[in-house]
């Protein structure tokens, strides 16, 4: 063979070669872009649109003793109840950390319910985020009082005006410093919780579950159950203000199109997860449905 016809053969065998150990990366390669990747959403973009826009599917969870019968979204004469977003909690966390998220406590002695709902109707549940200046007008709706009965309101009269008034006070003027802006809501908030308006705060807490642990920032605190034991600093407070949460109206699971879950304690519940997808699929319609345990179904059909 000449010189020339060597390396030629050489050169194709070489290219042959290449291709050859080339094939089944660019067949799986190929394979790869015949199946969709998983969509994944920003979770700026995911933030952005639980703020801006209120979502229309909730979680709420309760714990609560054996043989109680849980029928509306809180208990019976509140007005409001909280909820969070289900999509923040997909995927599933473990039973013992979800409540911490919402300034709750797992009770590994109580039976959990757990509701996902999804009103078909948005106005049914008028869900809004738990700010402080939504709250005010939501218990302004709520309410519907006629303003001019707040010219006589005043403390020890009924607890019911003196939360309309208060709400119906509230003024939330534009403003281009930020501290300064929310410095005026929260002193507002705040005049809620001092010695001299013990009722208005009863009304609060029994009326909308709003206790001293509500920001009114639209993020829950985390670990704010504890805080009568743990005070927490500014810092904390706001580094742990994590989960979104919203304030829907007390009705029935049936009108906030609610599936529901009550599982009573097991051995290594508060470890098993708390998937939504669960909760939609074994949980009753409008109704509690009792399960042995929870497990994840996400991604199974």
């Amino acid at each position: 063979m000449r010189p020339v016809d060597f390396v030629s053969a050489r050169a194709v065998f070489v290219v042959a070669l290449l291709v050859s150990s080339t094939l089944p990366s660019f067949a799986q390669s190929v394979e790869k872009q015949k199946t969709p990747a998983a969509k994944r959403e920003d979770p700026a973009k995911i933030t952005d649109t639980l703020r801006e826009e209120t979502p229309n599917d909730f979680l709420r969870v309760t714990f609560v003793p054996f043989g109680v019968s849980v029928t509306t979204l809180a208990r019976p004469g509140a007005l409001r109840a909280f909820a969070t977003a289900t999509q923040f909690y997909e995927p599933a966390l473990p039973l013992k950390e979800f409540p911490l998220y919402s300034g709750l406590e797992n009770d590994d002695t109580k039976t959990l319910v757990a509701l996902r709902c999804r009103p078909e109707k948005a106005e049914t549940v008028d869900a809004v985020l738990a700010t402080w200046p939504n709250l005010f007008h939501a218990i302004d709706r709520d309410l519907h009082r006629d303003p001019a009965e707040c010219a006589n309101a005043a403390e020890g009269t009924d607890a019911d005006l003196q939360a309309y008034c208060f709400a119906h006070g509230y003024t939330d003027p534009a403003g281009s410093t930020v501290p300064t802006s929310l410095a005026a809501t929260f002193d507002y908030a705040a005049i809620a919780f001092n010695s001299e308006h013990a009722q208005l705060a009863d009304w609060l807490r029994t009326k909308y579950g709003v206790f001293a642990a509500f920001s009114g920032l639209g993020f829950s605190v985390k670990d704010s159950y504890y805080l009568d034991k743990q005070p927490m600093t500014s810092q904390q407070l706001l580094a742990k203000s994590v989960s979104p949460e919203y304030v829907l109206k007390n009705v029935s699971l049936k009108e906030a199109g609610c599936s529901c879950i009550s599982v009573a304690p097991y051995p290594g519940r508060g470890d098993d997860p708390l998937d939504p997808e669960f909760i939609r699929k074994a949980g009753g319609m409008g109704e509690c449905k009792a399960v042995t345990r929870l497990r994840s179904v996400t991604g199974r059909e």
